[in-house]
């Protein structure tokens, strides 16, 4: 298994990306078969109310910068597993599954430049200059998604 910090943690519902403001937070790979990871967020009372609204949800999409603010983030589908009281703050425990879309979208961006007849080096560059302008990113200044 392997541990890393959570730097950010965003739910997303309708399409909306919902910030959950961190105390601290560990997402822990099981390195498992089916690619499961433990996640803990620390947070104070109001995010607690936050995560709340969600608790009835079975699945929900998130998003998590992984050890820095600037990472770009990794798509779990998580399950609410529980919320644990601390002396300052709850603990918030998810189950969850990582999503490989990042391969995916990059083949997508990749396919239709080719179709519209990018080669060579301008294929190169206007592929690089999509892949780092995609939407739902953080703004690595704002440290918000586009």
């Amino acid at each position: 298994m392997k541990t890393f910090k959570v730097a950010a943690f965003f739910i997303e519902k309708n399409g909306e990306l919902i910030p959950i403001t961190l105390q601290d937070g560990l997402i822990i790979n099981r390195e498992d078969e089916q690619r499961s990871w433990l996640i803990e967020l620390f947070l104070n009372e109001e995010d607690v109310q936050a995560v709340r609204a969600f608790e009835q949800d079975k699945q929900l999409t998130v998003r998590i910068a992984i050890s820095h603010r600037g990472n770009d983030p990794a798509m779990f589908n998580a399950a609410i597993r529980s919320f644990q009281p601390l002396e300052l703050g709850t603990s918030v425990l998810f189950d969850a599954q990582l999503r490989q879309i990042r391969n995916e979208y990059a083949r997508q961006v990749l396919h239709s430049l080719i179709e519209q007849g990018l080669e060579g080096e301008k294929l190169i560059e206007v592929f690089s200059e999509a892949i780092r302008k995609r939407p739902n990113t953080p703004d690595k200044e704002k440290n918000v998604f586009r």
